[in-house]
């Protein structure tokens, strides 16, 4: 999982990001960083409630996810996937 720290850290420092330093700076220093790190180590899909942004202020997971070609998704999207069945009372 470390050569893939260094790729998000890359990706989100490079100079042709629009991110401003201080936002940079607080994606590098929170969980989704570790997060984004992690799907890309393991090949995993991302599940947020974030949507993406092309604020310079703030890096967010769907914008990371997409520019380091991870899958995202929002949590009703991946019940749908898995085709959960959520049953209320006994039959």
């Amino acid at each position: 999982m470390i050569p893939a720290l260094g790729l998000v850290s890359a990706w989100a420092s490079s100079p042709e990001r629009i991110y401003e330093p201080a936002a940079v700076n607080t994606f590098l220093q929170v969980a989704d960083y570790y997060l984004i790190a992690h799907a890309l180590a393991h090949g995993s899909i991302v599940v947020s409630h974030e949507k993406p942004d092309n604020s310079k202020k703030r890096v967010k997971i769907p914008d990371a996810c997409i520019g380091l070609g991870i899958t995202c998704m929002n949590p009703y999207e991946m019940l749908r996937r898995e085709r959960a069945r959520f049953v209320l009372g006994s039959s």
